[in-house]
C-alpha cells in the first residue's frame, strides 16, 4: 500500500535525513543538504524556503522565451499556433498544477500568449479573447485558453483528494493555494451547490429538442470519475458564461450575440489548415468588425474621414458588404446574390422524395406490480420525418435565372416570382424559395420581409387549389448560413453528409463573393478581371 504525504512533512523528512548524513560521504562524494541544493522527487523540486513563489516567476520567464522562440522561426502563423496549443501549453501546465502558483500568475501569461496569437492570425491586437476561446461564440476557434486549463486542472486535483480511499488524505487534504481572486474549493463547491439545485428543479429542456429527449446525469447518482468530470464540465461552462456576458457589453466585437438564426460555425484545425492566411485573418475581423473600414480607421486614429468614397455615407463592415447604395446600383450585390442562387438551385434540382417503409414497434405497458406485460401485437410506427417532395415524380425546378427561366404556366400570370420555384403538377404542389444573402444582424429582419412580401401571392395559389407553400431562406455575408437554410435542405429530403456539403458550399460562395466586394470597396468603377 502506498501513503501520500503533504510536501511541507516531505521536504521536513528530507532534511532531517540529509541533515543526519551531513558531513558524510558517499565514494568520496559529499552529500549535500535541502538548503544547499534543492531535491526533486516526482517532477517537483523541493528547497529549504518549503515555498512556490519562485516558482511562478520562472514559469512567467519560460513562457515569456519559449514564446520568443517560437514567433522567431519561421513557420507561418497557424503552424506557430499549433505549436502553442500542443506544445507549450501542455508544457506550461505541468508546473502550474503541480506548484502553489497564484491565478493572477497564469492571467499574466495568459495575456502574453494572447499578444504572440493575435499577431500570428493577423489580427489587430484589440480583439477580445473572448472572440479566441469562447465555445458559444458564432465562430468557434479551436483554441484552448491556458487560464482556463489551469482552473480545471485544480479543480480535478481537488476532487481526486476528496474522493481517495487513503483516510488519511480524504480527512487532512493538503490545501491547493491558488491566491485569492480564484480559489478553487469555492468553485468546486459552487459546481456542486448547482448541481444539487438542477436536481431539486428536475429536468429541463432550452432548445428545440422534445422534453426527455436528451440524457441528464443526476449528481446524487453518480460518482467517481463522473461526478469529476461533471465538475470540470460546469466550471468551463461557468468561464464560458463569464465571456458572453463579456461579449454583451461589447458593442462592437459582441455583435454575435445577436445572430439568433445563424448557425454556429466551428473552424477545426483541419479547416485552418485548408484556410489561406489572409482568408482566416478576413473572416475573424469581419465577424468582430475589426476590417480597416474608413469607420474603424478614424476610430483607431488613422484616419480623419470615415466617408464611403462611392455613396457619401459612412463606410463601416455592414454598409461595404450590404448597405452601400452605389454598390447596390451596381448590382454587385445582386452578382453575390445570384452566385449563391446558382448553387441553391442546383442543390435543390437533385433532390429527391423518399418513400420511407413504416417500421413496427411494440407499445409495452407496466402492471401494478411492475411486471411488463403486452396483450396486443406490434403496431406500425412511421419513425421518419415527411419530406416535401415525397411521392413527386415529376418535379421541376425553376430559378430566376436566365438559364433556369422554367416557370409554371400559374406563376408567368402574377408579378411576384421567387427566386426558385419547385412544382409538381400530379400533386399540385408548388413550393417558393426565397433567398436572401443580408448582413447576419438582419437576417431575421430579412425572412420576416420576405414572408410578408409573398403573403398574397401564397394565398393566391391556394386558391387556385395548389399546396403552396413559402420558404425564406438566408445565407449570411460573412459564411454564416441560417437556421431556415438547414430546415429547407431537411425538408427537401436532403440530410446527412450531404446536407452538410451544401451548406458549406453556400457559405464558401458567399464568403468568396463578399472578399471580392471588399476588395473594391474603393473603386467606383469596376473593371473585369
Amino acid at each position: 500500500m502506498g501513503c501520500t504525504i503533504s510536501p511541507i512533512l516531505f521536504v521536513m523528512a528530507m532534511e532531517v535525513k540529509l541533515k543526519a548524513a551531513e558531513g558524510s560521504a558517499v565514494a568520496e562524494q559529499q552529500i549535500p543538504t535541502v538548503s544547499q541544493e534543492p531535491v526533486k522527487s516526482l517532477g517537483r523540486w523541493y528547497d529549504s524556503s518549503k515555498k512556490d513563489t519562485r516558482r511562478g516567476a520562472e514559469t512567467l520567464e519560460l513562457a515569456s522565451e519559449s514564446l520568443l522562440a517560437i514567433n522567431k522561426c519561421g513557420l507561418q502563423g497557424k503552424f506557430k499556433i499549433w505549436c502553442l496549443q500542443f506544445m507549450l501549453i501542455p508544457k506550461l501546465l505541468w508546473p502550474l498544477l503541480v506548484y502553489d502558483i497564484c491565478s493572477s500568475t497564469v492571467e499574466a501569461i495568459e495575456a502574453k500568449i494572447n499578444k504572440y496569437t493575435r499577431k500570428w492570425l493577423g489580427v489587430p491586437q484589440g480583439l477580445s479573447n473572448v472572440a479566441m476561446y469562447c465555445r458559444k461564440a458564432k465562430l468557434k476557434l479551436p483554441m484552448k485558453s491556458i487560464l482556463e486549463e489551469y482552473k480545471c486542472g485544480k479543480a480535478r486535483l481537488l476532487t481526486m483528494l476528496e474522493e481517495s480511499d487513503d483516510p488519511v488524505v480524504k480527512t487532512d487534504q493538503p490545501s491547493l493555494k491558488t491566491g485569492r481572486k480564484w480559489k478553487v474549493t469555492e468553485a468546486v463547491d459552487e459546481a456542486k451547490e448547482c448541481f444539487k439545485m438542477k436536481e431539486v428543479i428536475g429536468q429541463t429542456q432550452t432548445d428545440r429538442r422534445g422534453l426527455g429527449s436528451t440524457t441528464v446525469k443526476w449528481w446524487s447518482k453518480t460518482k467517481g470519475k463522473v461526478k469529476r468530470d461533471m465538475i470540470i464540465d460546469e466550471i468551463r461552462n461557468k468561464e464560458d458564461s463569464t465571456r458572453v456576458q463579456k461579449a454583451v457589453q461589447q458593442p462592437q466585437q459582441g455583435q454575435w450575440t445577436n445572430w439568433h438564426t445563424a448557425i454556429q460555425r466551428s473552424l477545426t484545425w483541419n479547416d485552418i489548415w485548408h484556410m489561406a492566411p489572409l482568408r482566416t485573418s478576413f473572416l475573424i475581423r469581419s465577424v468582430y468588425d475589426l476590417r480597416p473600414s474608413n469607420a474603424n480607421l478614424v476610430r483607431w486614429g488613422k484616419k480623419d474621414d470615415p466617408i464611403c468614397p462611392l455613396c457619401q455615407g459612412r463606410q463601416t463592415t455592414e454598409h461595404v458588404l450590404s448597405s452601400c447604395k452605389v454598390a447596390l446600383s451596381q448590382g454587385r450585390y445582386t452578382w453575390r446574390h445570384n452566385r449563391v442562387l446558382q448553387e441553391l438551385a442546383s442543390v435543390i434540382s437533385t433532390a429527391k422524395g423518399e418513400i420511407h417503409p413504416s417500421s413496427t414497434s411494440s407499445i409495452v405497458f407496466i402492471t401494478e406490480g411492475g411486471v411488463k406485460k403486452w396483450h396486443g401485437g406490434s403496431i406500425p410506427i412511421n419513425t421518419h420525418r415527411k419530406g416535401l417532395l415525397d411521392g413527386c415524380d415529376d418535379k421541376v425546378v425553376s430559378a430566376d435565372l436566365p438559364e433556369w427561366e422554367r416557370l409554371p404556366d400559374v406563376i408567368r400570370k402574377t408579378a411576384l416570382r421567387a427566386d426558385i420555384m419547385i412544382h409538381s403538377a400530379s400533386t399540385q404542389q408548388i413550393i417558393m424559395v426565397e433567398l436572401t444573402v443580408p448582413y447576419e444582424s438582419r437576417m431575421e429582419e430579412a425572412h420576416a420581409f420576405k414572408e410578408a412580401k409573398y403573403l398574397e401571392l401564397t394565398k393566391e395559389l391556394k386558391k387556385d387549389g395548389y399546396e403552396a407553400k413559402l420558404m425564406p431562406v438566408e445565407i449570411g455575408a460573412r459564411r454564416f448560413v441560417g437556421s431556415s437554410a438547414y430546415d429547407l435542405l431537411s425538408k427537401l429530403s436532403i440530410g446527412g453528409n450531404k446536407r452538410t456539403k451544401a451548406l458549406r458550399l453556400l457559405a464558401e460562395t458567399a464568403e468568396n463573393s463578399s472578399r471580392w466586394i471588399w476588395s473594391r470597396r474603393n473603386e467606383r468603377l469596376l473593371h473585369k478581371d
